[in-house]
């Protein structure tokens, strides 16, 4: 099902350029030492109860003394940008598996946390094991990524440590470059609210089909409200597993749309810093990777972020139309004895996949 096709400019600040940003100053938040107070007093009780990752919940993981920055974070994924940097996550104080338990129980107070591959991780720990296995999702190699969002409305990404060279992240609006697109090229857009069908790169359940049976909208509207979900490397090998060619318009409207989301006007680069964690809403702001190299293959000294997807209460979630789903349920569902890797003969021409899939 296509949905209408927004015909106006979009003025929200969801809409914003990088552009508009003087520094990072500009859309960044310091924690303060109530906030760590806070965070470390909802670890104890989650010590104390001996809860797991997968048992953290808003309810037993409590910050009601710092509401406020709650409501203000949320306010500025769901209604705001769709786009912050937190800064000064207090990484020499605690332990690593300290550090994930805070992190992720501050993620429970905005959604839930969603499996992010098929070994059921909530947590995803994004470091680099293309040396072992060269087909590892984008999460866990070293390969650039092209602008694109992710399966889930929300993410955190937190730096725990830097690569030795490389590894800058890009985010840009996906609603900025919807208005562009209705500027210059309004006829681009009808191909891009159609959409293609996803491949979904070997983590199908048993039974499930390898590419979804619904074409999944790049742009969607609900209520008068847009949403992106755009993941290209997902879309070429759909076209593989299904024998056909990806239309000519389509392939022209997908080229464009980056184009103008690469453009140094559009795109915010940074190099997020060690205790610093960026938080983005999937439906309005695209992310992306550039390569990196770690100068070690220590495990405890390569490039280390902690990832979380979340999915929002639907009460509160952004309007979206169903098709934008790639997996029946809750996101990827565990299997056991399985790892992320591609799969299946779409996979097969891997240096033409690696920059565009996550």
């Amino acid at each position: 099902m296509t949905t209408p096709i927004i015909k106006h400019r979009i003025d929200h600040p969801s809409a914003w350029k990088s552009s508009d940003f003087k520094s990072q100053d500009d859309y960044a938040f310091d924690l303060e030492p109530r906030h760590i107070k806070a965070l470390n007093a909802a670890l104890g009780k989650v010590r104390k109860a001996g809860l797991g990752i997968d048992d953290i919940t808003k309810a037993n993981f409590p910050l009601d003394d710092i509401q406020d920055f709650i409501d203000q974070v949320s306010y500025e994924l769901m209604d705001g940008r769709g786009l912050m940097l937190i800064r000064g996550w207090p990484l020499d104080q605690y332990l690593l598996e300290d550090i994930g338990v805070m992190y992720y129980g501050f993620g429970a107070h905005f959604g839930k946390g969603a499996t992010q591959s098929v070994i059921g991780d909530r947590l995803g720990y994004v470091m680099d094991h293309s040396d072992s296995e060269p087909l590892e999702r984008a999460y866990r190699n070293k390969h650039e990524l092209s602008l694109h969002t992710d399966f889930n409305e929300l993410i955190g990404m937190l730096n725990i440590r830097q690569a030795a060279t490389g590894g800058e992240s890009q985010y840009a609006s996906a609603i900025a470059v919807h208005n562009e697109i209705f500027a210059t090229r309004p006829e681009l857009l009808a191909p891009l609210y159609e959409g293609f069908h996803y491949h979904r790169r070997g983590e199908e359940t048993p039974g499930q089909e390898p590419v979804t049976p619904h074409k999944v909208p790049i742009f969607s509207s609900v209520d008068g409200v847009l949403s992106c979900r755009f993941i290209e490397g997902y879309i070429q090998p759909a076209a593989k597993e299904l024998g056909i060619e990806m239309p000519a318009y389509l392939v022209e409207a997908i080229s464009y749309y980056q184009v103008i989301a690469a453009r140094d006007d559009f795109q915010l680069e940074m190099l997020v810093e060690p205790g610093h964690m960026t938080f983005s809403n999937n439906f309005v702001t695209l992310h992306a990777r550039s390569a990196f190299e770690d100068d070690s293959t220590d495990a405890e000294k390569k490039r280390l972020f902690l990832r979380l997807w979340l999915d929002v209460d639907a009460a509160e979630s952004r309007p979206h139309a169903p098709e934008v789903a790639v997996y029946d349920g809750e996101s990827i569902t565990k299997q056991e004895g399985r790892m992320p890797v591609y799969a299946g003969d779409a996979w097969s021409d891997y240096e033409n996949g690696r920059k565009l899939v996550t």
